[in-house]
């Protein structure tokens, strides 16, 4: 009677699950990408394909490739055409106005132009009443240095200064300028050409522009929800001067349907994930555990709130709410930060393995939620651009890290607490051996190569902004680097091939493909 009893609650649970999975299967999301970069659409698309939903992509070649825009024609009418298969449209506004976020910075495209691509959301959300319209777009940065890999021309000369000549008049408004500074802001209007200005200047206002449309779409039920990345806005900025113009739109906006946070290349991810949460009916509860030291008071490079600010306004971005205690927590985000809240480059010498007392605390609070039954995700931002090697040595001594839920230590404090996060929420709905794969891939991408191998294959001679004929080498120096690594260090995971790819010609970001 007994066997008979557990059999019969066998077949139900099985049967629940089977269930649950079909009606997941039945609810699509439809998703437009900023760009073709992997951050934004092979890893994405690995993700929510990880789980039982549908997801809808437009062709690639439709997408934009470093400065060539996307074919924004094409897009909106590939968008047209598939809308109505879809429940929820998650959409780069980037690409869909300037044809990506990289062609934004550097179109040369009429105010008029834009304005009638950004009215055709009103026509799409017409045309699909019942689909809800969660939209993402980006207050264009303020870029630090002299690089045009993905800015004008120009900026390759002027970029720093540019952006020093913009720091101090976004400081001059909030606080006045010393005198030496009025000297140097002074110095360097002389410095810059005043046709650069004018350009950089003029394409920055319609970008305004249009995002004020966006917000007025936004306030009007265009929008269902809407997300202002602040890409690189840094507290004295051109970025940030801008944001503050926005003060009065935004604060007619209902908290409800709108968010902004420093980010940009995470935010595809998280709003696929607050749209599965709300296909759901779910509001994951995430508690946040910091390493010791400043924490969530730290101030990330690139940015211009503190961690803590961005953190919040992730989680509830992604659909979750934050709660004080990890008992009823539906997800821990374990936040690795420097002690003393400056954060500084994962590819530099100090980058080392040697334990440290925050990597050490903050690894016996992991184990200690793990040991509880409960999901970790872990979001490493004590090092910009690439994984602290001080913790990652620590969990992989304690043979945690094929344990946790999620990972993710890439660019931006932003970037990764986004990463962490979307893929911590959605670990629910995916299996044992994709949520390996999903952590390998990281783990490779953020720890081996971001952190370790990028400054090996940097030092060779070569251009690490345009590679040339020389990336094809380079792909397989990283390849064969990425195996001896994952040997070394990834011995828990499922990794039989592995293969590298530089999408953009650069250094800076790679293409893993990860095979069991």
């Amino acid at each position: 009677m007994l066997k008979k009893l557990l059999l019969m609650l066998t077949l139900i649970f099985c049967f629940t699950l089977t269930a649950c999975a079909e009606d997941n299967k039945e609810i699509t999301l439809l998703y437009i990408p900023m760009d073709e970069r992997p951050v934004n659409l092979d890893y994405v698309a690995d993700t929510i394909n990880a789980t039982s939903f549908n997801l809808l992509l437009p062709p690639e070649e439709y997408l934009p490739h470093i400065k060539q825009p996307g074919q924004v024609d094409k897009l909106w009418q590939w968008l047209f055409d598939n809308c109505s298969q879809a429940d929820y449209l998650v959409l780069s506004a980037d690409a869909l106005v300037y044809g990506g976020l990289t062609p934004s910075r550097i179109h040369n495209l009429d105010q008029a132009t834009l304005t009638d691509r950004v009215d055709k959301f009103n026509q799409l959300k017409q045309q699909n009443p019942d689909a809800k319209l969660y939209v993402f777009s980006t207050l264009m940065r303020t870029h630090k240095g002299n690089t045009n890999v993905a800015e004008p021309d120009y900026y390759g000369t002027y970029g720093s200064r540019i952006f020093q000549l913009t720091a101090l008049r976004d400081k001059a408004e909030i606080e006045g300028l010393a005198a030496a500074e009025e000297v140097k802001l002074n110095q360097l209007l002389t410095d810059i050409p005043g046709d650069v200005l004018t350009d950089w200047y003029q394409r920055r206002e319609k970008n305004l522009a249009i995002n004020r449309q966006l917000l007025e779409q936004t306030k009007t039920n265009v929008m269902d929800y809407m997300i202002l990345c602040r890409d690189d806005t840094l507290s004295y900025s051109q970025s940030h001067k801008e944001y503050r113009s926005l003060t009065e739109e935004i604060a007619a906006l209902d908290a409800a349907k709108y968010n902004s946070f420093p980010g940009a290349d995470e935010v595809g991810l998280v709003l696929l994930t607050r749209a599965l949460n709300d296909a759901q009916g779910n509001t994951p509860a995430v508690y946040t555990s910091y390493a010791p030291g400043r924490g969530a008071n730290t101030t990330p490079k690139y940015e211009d709130v503190t961690l803590g600010e961005s953190v919040t306004a992730h989680i509830v971005a992604a659909g979750g709410k934050v709660i004080a205690e990890p008992e009823q927590a539906d997800l821990i985000l374990a936040v690795n930060t420097p002690e003393d809240g400056v954060i500084g480059e994962a590819g530099s010498a100090a980058n080392v393995a040697e334990p440290k007392r925050t990597t050490t605390a903050l690894v016996n609070d992991i184990s200690r939620h793990i040991g509880k039954g409960r999901r970790v995700a872990v979001a490493d931002v004590a090092l910009a651009n690439g994984a602290d090697n001080s913790l990652m040595a620590t969990l992989a001594n304690q043979k945690l890290l094929p344990q946790l839920t999620a990972y993710a230590g890439w660019n931006t404090a932003g970037n990764t607490v986004g990463y962490a996060l979307a893929q911590g929420m959605l670990s629910q709905d995916i299996g044992e051996a994709d949520r390996l794969h999903l952590l390998a891939v990281r783990l490779l991408d953020d720890w081996g190569y971001q952190a370790n191998v990028r400054s090996q294959v940097q030092q060779g001679n070569i251009n690490k902004y345009n590679l040339g004929p020389d990336k094809g080498p380079v792909a397989t120096e990283i390849e064969q680097q990425l195996k001896t690594f994952a040997t070394d260090n990834l011995k828990d995971f499922p990794i039989d091939q592995l293969k590298v790819d530089l999408p953009w010609n650069r250094t800076f970001d790679i293409l893993l493909e990860v095979e069991p």
